[in-house]
């Protein structure tokens, strides 16, 4: 048992040191931390109807958690970047036990290890997202649900559906472990009675949810997504499945194919485990919910997760059967660390290059009004541009909140007059306007008196212009402008 607490150790360091390389290696977040932040400080004030309605039209249990955060770190960015990469990290600490459940301990170490350091995880443990949450409460899940397999043990199989309905409120794809899960447990198992009491607490829980307010905070516009269903098309379906193809090949990177190939025979045999079955099982529903998911909805490669993470362990038997097949030829122990070392060193190359390079400006440009604003919690700078991240660190350690971001990256309205384009900027209280080169259609130039150019950037093949707006005449607030 000290062995494997070692061998979990040795797990979550490297988990940790690579997964802050790549923090180190992407230095500006991504686009929609914006919304997401906004949404905490509503929350933080305890303003949760304000919060429903604050860019996305829902509150999951991760905005919920970024307060939480903030108040260890009193930086919202550095606060919600924490989060996601404190969940990141730890998702490898169920994962590991659930090996430990289904192989041996060297199995489960080099499986796990392939999961810590799995590139497509790891480019998404710094960023500003839900995911890194989902996957956790997702393991979790699945860590009960083999034991409960295994052990009969009826604690572990609410436990499973706690953390699966945990995830739902994360992200709503974990609605499917919510209903499929359970139900393949139970068949499995030929548990009919308590089939019947499973459905009876799931329909109880709809009728609890739907009397009270988490139905309208997170769940029905989630569940309204399922009336597009009716957009679904064939032809959409086929013209994205190569997108599909390569976003599994993105998702379970290199090394998880070689070992899946090298040892597919091992693969064969371990399906006559009930665990394995139910794997297998799980993640054909998935396949089958994404299929008619980007059928009628854009593709995300983010949206893999819910077939990645139940496909994952079935490399578990492929691994066992190639250490079986070579440790005649190689040692135990030297062929496990060769293994290791492969799998490390193939994910750093996957990660070597520093990302986000470009939108670094961004970052530049909000830190820069944030110092000569003398930006405090008590005030919001608002800032035109085409990318909210200038807005968003220009006002990290504000706790003002500007719900509507559309008005911000309205740079559209360079297309109305000059008294309109006066009123609109006067109106919405914006007192900088961030101009780049390629995203606008004007170069602003001295073209309007109003606008005092503050800062210049250069980049290789692109200007950036800081401008502050200066406006004296007050009769311009009252005068009209179009929407654009």
């Amino acid at each position: 048992m000290m062995k494997n607490w070692r061998l979990l150790t040795l797990l979550l360091l490297v988990s940790f040191i690579i997964k802050a390389w790549i923090w180190y290696r992407t230095p500006v977040v991504n686009p929609d931390a914006f919304e997401y932040i906004q949404q905490a400080k509503l929350l933080y004030k305890g303003e949760i109807t304000k919060a429903k309605n604050c860019g996305k039209n829902y509150i999951s249990l991760y905005q919920f958690l970024l307060p939480i955060s903030y108040k260890i770190f009193k930086d919202w960015i550095f606060s919600a970047r924490a989060l996601s990469f404190f969940f990141a990290v730890i998702s490898v600490v169920p994962i590991f036990f659930s090996f430990l459940l289904i192989t041996n301990r060297s199995v489960a170490f080099l499986s796990s290890l392939m999961f810590a350091v799995n590139p497509f995880l790891c480019r998404m443990s710094s960023e500003v997202i839900k995911d890194q949450m989902f996957w956790f409460l997702i393991n979790l899940g699945l860590l009960f649900s083999i034991y409960w397999l295994q052990k009969e043990g009826y604690f572990c199989f609410f436990l499973s559906l706690v953390s699966f309905l945990l995830s739902s409120f994360v992200r709503i794809e974990g609605i499917l472990f919510v209903l499929i899960s359970p139900f393949f447990l139970l068949i499995l198992k030929k548990k009919t009675r308590l089939l019947f009491f499973y459905w009876v607490l799931i329909t109880t829980c709809i009728i609890i949810f739907y009397k009270s307010n988490l139905w309208s905070i997170y769940l029905a516009p989630r569940l309204h997504l399922a009336s597009f269903i009716r957009y679904f098309s064939i032809y959409r379906l086929l013209k994205i499945i190569p997108h599909f193809l390569g976003g599994i090949l993105y998702v379970f990177s290199l090394p998880f194919f070689i070992f899946f190939f090298l040892g597919i025979k091992g693969l064969v045999s371990s399906l006559k485990k009930v665990e394995f079955r139910y794997l297998l099982l799980l993640s054909s529903s998935a396949i089958l919910l994404l299929t008619i998911l980007f059928g009628f909805i854009c593709f995300s490669k983010r949206y893999l997760s819910i077939f990645f993470l139940p496909s994952f362990f079935l490399i578990t038997p492929c691994l066992s059967s190639i250490i079986e097949k070579y440790q005649c030829n190689i040692a135990k122990n030297k062929l496990v660390l060769y293994i290791s070392i492969f799998i490390i060193v193939t994910s750093v190359f996957y990660n070597l290059k520093e990302r986000r390079k470009h939108c670094i400006i961004y970052k530049k440009a909000g830190e820069y009004i944030a110092r000569i604003e003398k930006n405090t919690v008590y005030k919001f700078i608002p800032v035109l541009t085409n990318d909210r991240r200038v807005d968003l660190y220009a006002n990290k350690a504000s706790l003002k909140v500007f719900c509507n971001a559309e008005i911000l990256i309205n740079i559209s309205i360079f297309d109305l007059d000059q008294k309109q384009i006066i009123s609109y900027l006067a109106k919405n209280g914006i007192k900088y306007i961030f101009w780049e080169k390629k995203e606008w259609k004007k170069d602003l130039g001295h073209r309007y008196p109003f606008l005092l150019l503050m800062k210049e950037w250069k980049g290789r093949n692109n200007i950036y212009r800081l401008y502050k707006v200066k406006i004296k005449d007050e009769a311009f607030y009252n005068n009209p402008y179009k929407e654009c």
